[in-house]
């Protein structure tokens, strides 16, 4: 007869002490203690039989430390674990009911008795889930695990001991999913564990499931051995690695090319991929529009398919990463996301959600990201399949584009890797267009000393066949823009104009505008919201000409570019490479690359130098600056800001906070400082209050305040209420930042944060996230409402077509009878945009493999439930797209675009009272099927319908609802 007792404890982490005891064994026996002795008197009745088992979730490595008198004194020797088993058994996400990564899902806090009954149903679970596995799964995991610690109480419970040789077992029933030459026995016999979560993983239904965070931490190794199993190719091609691993195959389903570019007849970027796939790192000087992004991308989908691993991209600009991930959506390709300033917060937190949910094989990131905590810990949950660094010239101050904050890459990578406990090191890809001979011997060098990698070079020369080069000597302004105008005109193809300066991008686009030529402007100094604007009717060829800095067309994929006209010299020849390299993209098109030249342009460059340039003797100041402030303590936590004011400088001067950066940068290369990761910036935002009185009426009435924190308080709210009037000003975010309200009131910074949180207290600001919209008056509500419509006359179509089994769907088909059904406007780029959306929420599993004609779906909700949730998406777009139309028509705002602003918050809140006033339903779409309108809607479903993408001729391929009428700001 065997017993089992499940216990819980709950321990003191001052004290170190057991505080309270839990036990159950069975449903209707159990005890809640504090009492020691009571609970060892409770293990000793209910432990009787041949065999004795103690169960808890992790009770090997916590609780069994601290009643080990109490299991003496019961004569409890073996213990069951289900921490280390739900993984095992439950790999499929969502892991288990009762499971958070490592945590049991319990109703209160701090019960151990609670905890126990929850392990005990777990268990139970447990042993039902191995055994209805597969006789050779069984037999496997008990070879390798049944004499481990974690796991050999739950074989003794079981009485299931080995039964043959796991390393030929393995290979006979993962025949074709893992490399058939690995060295399984000698994995097995180093990394028991490890190679048997590996398994579970490899046979999850679900594609996108993860290896546990807290399995990562406890057995490093993982990452390493799925590597060698999945993703290393073998000398002899075995089946799976001529089959997963083979890049030209691979390239072929993925992307849909024939083959991979050559330049001048050497096949660099088939080395490169190739060198990624064996996990090499490496060095690659390809030309701009010379096919890089394939090199590094193909790679990463390789691995997040096989290893669940995450290949994390380093660009410095944010277009560059929208457009990449813009391009792998066009293609289907879901496995791509960016964090990045022009996100708002709920697009953030849907990224953030897909790394972290494992849908994500790509992220990009600009390098100042590196020192967000937020970005930290999600790279040490996610497994990493390499590192990818583009424009690495930036990591030289001989290269045209140092970036200070790129010489911490390697240092972020290096204690990455140690929070990992990585045996392994992880491997790094870097990318330029152009670089000196000393620039490339820079970048090699950092990455030996700081990571002690040999990067492997794949150099192409910089010039294009398809590019011609004239310089056009002009001894004027005016001549110079008659020029120009006569170039735009003669060629009357995509053209983008590069201009040394911002104000000069403005004039000269509204010039050529005020000439009969479409032009827009793109500089570092305009609105993010424009920006993004500008850039996109640019690519979507609705503006002719793009007149920008040179900040603009780094990573833009536009392959129709046929003109590229510097109106101004470019600081380096190296910038000149790959701002002209910018046109001609398409290697069959023949474009022309002009340099409008004037005796003067050179020493503008000059002048531009010397205010860009950093003294020593300004190190020395901000040095200086630094020691004063760590007179009395070690560590400062300060803005740039602060750091600037404290060392004497002119807060006016441009780039200030660069400016400083650099020459903390300076200072810490020398030895003398060490800086950690970024504080957040706190944001006193989400005002509740409707004006200044009603805000002064509160805060007289707070018990709360002194009276001279409710002046203070008073300052701060009528600070944050003017700069909601004016949220569309340049510096709109900085004006509710704590530390630029502490700067600007002169309030010391931690007073200012007490009255933020006492105001959030006193419901006067909220915690809930502030959006900003701005409305587009050439559009209209009904418009609007009609885009939603179509789309869910489209969706409710394509529920009706799924079966439960999933299929292979040819798109041009569906189109066609969804037509003939009188599904007005269906489209196959429609058709294709409502599958990304269903693939990204996980409505659907769709196949990576690239073809234009059939999509390989397989789903994993009903129809039923899936059409329920769709109908209260759309029940909640046609809300806010009419309630904001409604809040732009209310404000006194009078520009083309509007400012509205509002919140989750007030959505829910507005959402719920317009169905009182109109019988629940009245202001909903008109939805055939279920009514849903009496459920109770959540903050994530209103997140989700503000992010609904839709597909809209007048815009981006894929859409927000917001975007229908207004852009994010």
């Amino acid at each position: 007869m065997y017993t089992v007792v499940f216990i819980d404890t709950e321990v003191s982490t001052g004290s170190d002490t057991v505080l309270d005891y839990g036990a159950a064994a069975d449903g209707s026996t159990h005890i809640h203690t504090k009492s020691a002795k009571a609970f060892e008197d409770f293990l000793v009745q209910n432990s009787t039989g041949s065999k004795r088992f103690l169960c808890g979730h992790n009770i090997i490595h916590h609780d069994a430390g601290y009643i080990r008198q109490q299991m003496q004194a019961a004569g409890i020797t073996d213990m069951i674990d289900t921490l280390y088993l739900s993984p095992l058994l439950f790999p499929s996400k969502p892991y288990h009911a009762l499971l958070k990564d490592d945590k049991l899902l319990t109703d209160s806090l701090n019960n151990p008795l609670n905890d126990a009954i929850k392990a005990m149903e777990l268990f139970y679970d447990e042993v039902n889930a191995f055994q209805s596995l597969n006789e050779l799964q069984k037999d496997i995991y008990a070879d390798l695990l049944s004499t481990k610690e974690e796991f050999r109480g739950f074989f003794s419970y079981l009485n299931y001991y080995p039964r043959g040789d796991a390393s030929s077992l393995i290979k006979s029933f993962y025949y074709g999913k893992l490399c058939s030459n690995s060295d399984i026995a000698r994995i097995a016999e180093r990394y028991p564990a490890e190679l048997a979560y590996v398994l579970a993983i490899i046979s999850a239904k679900d594609t996108t499931s993860m290896i546990p965070n807290w399995v990562n931490m406890q057995y490093p190794a993982v990452s390493n051995v799925i590597r060698l199993l999945r993703n290393t190719v073998c000398a002899e091609g075995c089946p799976y690695c001529h089959s997963r691993l083979n890049i030209y195959m691979r390239l072929k389903q993925i992307f849909g090319y024939d083959g991979f570019r050559e330049y001048d007849g050497e096949n660099l970027q088939e080395k490169a991929v190739q060198a990624a796939v064996d996990n090499q790192s490496l060095l690659a000087i390809f030309p701009t529009g010379g096919g890089k992004s394939i090199t590094f991308q193909l790679p990463a989908l390789m691995a997040g398919e096989l290893s669940k691993a995450l290949t994390v991209v380093i660009s410095p600009l944010q277009s560059l990463m929208k457009d990449q991930v813009d391009n792998l959506e066009k293609k289907g390709i879901v496995d791509a996301v960016t964090i990045n300033g022009l996100l708002s917060p709920i697009e953030r937190a849907d990224a953030i959600e897909r790394v972290e949910n494992g849908l994500a094989s790509i992220l990009y990131v600009a390098p100042e990201s590196l020192r967000s905590k937020t970005i930290e810990r999600l790279l040490v949950r996610r497994v990493i399949a390499r590192f990818v660094i583009d424009e690495a010239h930036c990591f030289s101050a001989w290269g045209q584009d140092f970036r200070v904050d790129y010489l911490y890459i390697g240092d972020f990578i290096r204690e990455l890797q140690e929070k990992k406990q990585l045996t392994e090191r992880i491997p790094v890809s870097c990318f330029t267009a152009t670089a000196k001979q000393k620039v490339i011997s820079d970048i090699k060098e950092y990455f030996k000393e700081k990571l002690d990698l040999d990067l492997a070079l794949y150099t192409s020369g910089a010039g294009r066949k398809n590019l011609r080069y004239e310089v056009l000597y002009k001894e004027s302004d005016e001549e110079k823009y008659t020029t120009l105008r006569w170039l735009i005109e003669q060629k009357n193809c995509p053209t983008i104009v590069y201009a040394s300066r911002t104000k000069r991008t403005v004039e000269l686009a509204q010039k050529l505008c005020e000439d009969g030529i479409a032009a827009l402007a793109f500089n570092g100094k305009m609105d993010k919201a424009e920006k993004q604007a500008n850039q996109d009717a640019f690519i979507r060829d609705e503006v002719q000409v793009m007149v920008a800095t040179s900040a603009f067309g780094m990573g833009v994929d536009k392959p129709n570019i046929k003109l590229v006209i510097h109106y101004d010299i470019s600081d380096s020849l190296e910038n000149y490479v790959q701002e002209a390299g910018r046109a001609g993209r398409d290697q069959n098109l023949q474009a022309e690359c002009y340099v409008l030249f004037q005796d003067g342009d050179l020493d503008k460059h000059f002048m531009l130098l010397n205010q860009t340039k950093l003294s020593i003797s300004e190190i020395q100041q901000v040095w200086k600056a630094v020691k004063d402030l760590t007179k009395n303590r070690s560590e400062i936590q300060l803005t740039p800001l602060e750091i600037a004011r404290q060392a004497g400088w002119d807060e006016t001067v441009p780039d200030i906070e660069t400016r400083v950066k650099t020459a903390v940068q300076a200072l810490e290369n020398a030895g003398y400082i060490k800086r950690g990761k970024n504080v957040p910036h706190i944001y006193a935002t989400s005002i509740l209050v409707k004006n200044m009185m009603e805000a002064a009426l509160k805060i007289e009435a707070s018990m709360k305040m002194s009276e001279s924190e409710r002046l203070n308080a008073k300052r701060i709210m009528s600070m944050l209420i003017s700069a909601r009037s004016v949220a569309n000003a340049q510096n709109d975010d900085a004006e509710s930042r704590i530390d630029y309200i502490s700067d600007r009131l002169g309030i010391e910074r931690q007073e200012t944060f007490k009255l933020i949180q006492i105001l959030r207290e006193e419901k006067l600001l909220a915690n809930t996230r502030d959006l900003t919209a701005c409305i587009l008056r050439t559009d209209t509500e009904n418009k609007s409402l009609n885009v939603l419509k179509r789309f869910a006359a489209l969706e409710q179509f394509l529920v009706g077509q799924i079966s439960g089994e999933g299929q292979c769907i040819n798109l041009k088909e569906l189109n066609e009878s969804a037509v003939s059904s009188g599904v007005k406007n269906a489209t196959v780029n429609a058709f294709k945009t409502v599958l990304y959306y269903w693939t990204i929420k996980k409505y659907i599993k769709k196949s990576i493999e690239n073809t234009t004609a059939r999509t390989i779906i397989v789903p994993e909700l009903s129809a039923e439930a899936l059409w329920e949730q769709r109908q209260q998406c759309f029940r909640l777009s046609g809300f806010i797209v009419k309630y904001l139309f409604e809040k732009s028509r209310e404000t006194a705002d009078s520009a083309e675009q509007p400012v509205v602003g509002f919140s989750i918050l007030e959505l829910k809140t507005e959402y719920l009272k317009s169905q009182v006033q109109s019988g629940k339903g009245q202001a909903d779409l008109q939805i055939t099927g279920k009514n849903i309108a009496d459920k109770e809607i959540t903050d994530k479903e209103l997140e989700d319908a503000l992010l609904y993408p839709v597909s809209y001729r007048h815009l981006r391929a894929h859409e927000t609802v917001l975007d229908l009428v207004c852009r994010l700001l």
